[in-house]
Order: structure tokens, then C-alpha cells, then sequence
């Protein structure tokens, strides 16, 4: 069972940041989720969306997309986020986790199609 306290040494982990805004991204995060492991990302508030992004970059929430066609014929694609229980329990079993860069921070500038800004 995912707890506030769970994910929040699970963000506290992953994050670095400090105990107490751990617990209140932990809450906003399950305030959405409730006793749901997916959720649907329309339901997310535009302030929120951002501790949601920062969480994914850290491996502990997921997100995927599904299209569903619609009755003129054009396709709509719906958001969701999924939070796992496993993944938390690998975070909060590994007492020597590093953070984990997202995989566009080690990118280097050419792959972004422009130069590097210089100083």
C-alpha cells in the first residue's frame, strides 16, 4: 500500500529535498490518486502538473497516452500518470540510490538540433 509516508522518503530520496516538502508534494500527489494507481491528466491543476513532471524525471511516477477515435473521424489523445508501488519499494530498498539525471540532461548540445549558447 502506497502511504503519504512511503512516497514521501521515496521523494525525499530521489529529490534531496527536505523532509517537509516531501510530505506536502507526497500529499498533493496522493490527494489526486487516492486508492487509484492511474489517474487521468486532465484532473491535474496547472501548479500541480509541475511536482507531477519533477516526480517523473525521478522514476517515481509514470505516464502514458491513449488514442481514441472520435465520431467525426478524428483521433483524441488522452493523458495519464501511474503511480507504481514496486518502483517506490525499489527506491526505498536501494539505501544507495544516487539521483537518477533525466535522460535529456546528459544529451549533448548537438542532439538538441542548435549550438550551445555562449558565455
Amino acid at each position: 500500500m502506497i502511504t503519504v509516508q512511503k512516497l514521501a522518503r521515496a521523494i525525499e530520496r530521489r529529490l534531496h529535498g527536505t523532509e517537509a516538502e516531501a510530505l506536502a508534494e507526497a500529499r498533493t500527489i496522493l490527494s489526486y490518486f487516492g486508492f487509484r494507481s492511474v489517474i487521468i491528466d486532465n484532473a491535474i491543476e496547472s501548479n500541480d502538473r509541475k511536482v507531477f513532471y519533477a516526480l517523473h524525471d525521478a522514476g517515481l511516477l509514470q505516464s502514458f497516452w491513449e488514442t481514441v477515435p472520435l465520431l467525426d473521424g478524428r483521433n483524441w489523445r488522452i493523458f495519464y500518470w501511474s503511480l507504481n508501488e514496486a518502483d517506490l519499494d525499489r527506491i526505498l530498498a536501494d539505501d544507495h540510490a544516487a539521483p537518477e539525471e533525466p535522460l535529456y540532461k546528459s544529451l549533448p548540445d548537438e542532439a538538441w538540433g542548435h549550438p550551445a549558447p555562449t558565455a
